[in-house]
């Protein structure tokens, strides 16, 4: 059977912190802070996005083109996903019922954002879904950047230089940063820190 290109938004999500996390605090209850934070970041990616996998500390979705407008409305999304994260790690702190190390560490986890624009083809075997295609390797690639280390930023959405273009914005708004890969070559990077969009959106 034939498989067909298609050409879309590639997602990924991963929660800053999460190695550290797990290393350093009481397993059981590491283990269901993140089952409800990896919930709250499926609930408000599978409204707008299809879900590929998730993938321990992420989660990997995509959507196809014409349905995402603008880059207000990529913004908006990704800026309502991070509320909701943020929102449910501060909603776990403060009705936490132990004071263990994992529990009392909930509010250091972060998220990020990975963004690319570009070509893929879905794939189902035995009943699991999954893509492939150099954009969808180059998306996961991403997280290893050196934004944090530039900037600072744990909380961060990172865009390609393909899905502003395909989006008209504005590059100026954003952090540029080029990476570098191998057998990728240089990437064009465009970085925002989630944590002043959050408190615009909270109002804290």
């Amino acid at each position: 059977m034939e498989r067909k290109t298609q050409t879309g938004f590639l997602f990924l999500a991963d929660i800053s912190g999460y190695t550290f996390f797990l290393a350093s605090t009481e397993l059981e209850h590491a283990d269901i802070a993140l089952g409800f934070l990896l919930e709250t970041i499926i609930e408000k990616l599978s409204a707008k996005l299809k879900i590929a996998k998730l993938e321990g500390d992420a989660v990997f979705a995509y959507i196809e083109d014409g349905q995402i407008g603008d880059c207000d409305e990529m913004m908006a999304l990704v800026g309502d996903i991070y509320r909701a994260f943020r929102d449910k790690a501060i909603d776990l702190n403060l009705h936490r019922t132990c004071d263990c190390r994992a529990c009392r560490a909930i509010p250091d986890l972060d998220l990020k954002f990975m963004v690319h624009h570009g070509e893929y083809i879905v794939q189902q075997v035995a009943g699991i879904t999954d893509l492939l295609g150099s954009d969808v390797n180059l998306v996961h690639r991403l997280l290893k950047n050196g934004v944090t280390e530039s900037t600072g930023w744990r909380g961060y959405a990172l865009f390609t230089r393909p899905v502003l273009e395909s989006l008209d914005g504005n590059k100026a708004e954003y952090v540029q940063q080029c990476e570098t890969y191998e057998h990728l070559g240089e990437v064009d990077t465009f970085v925002v820190n989630m944590h002043p969009r959050y408190h615009a959106l909270t109002g804290s």
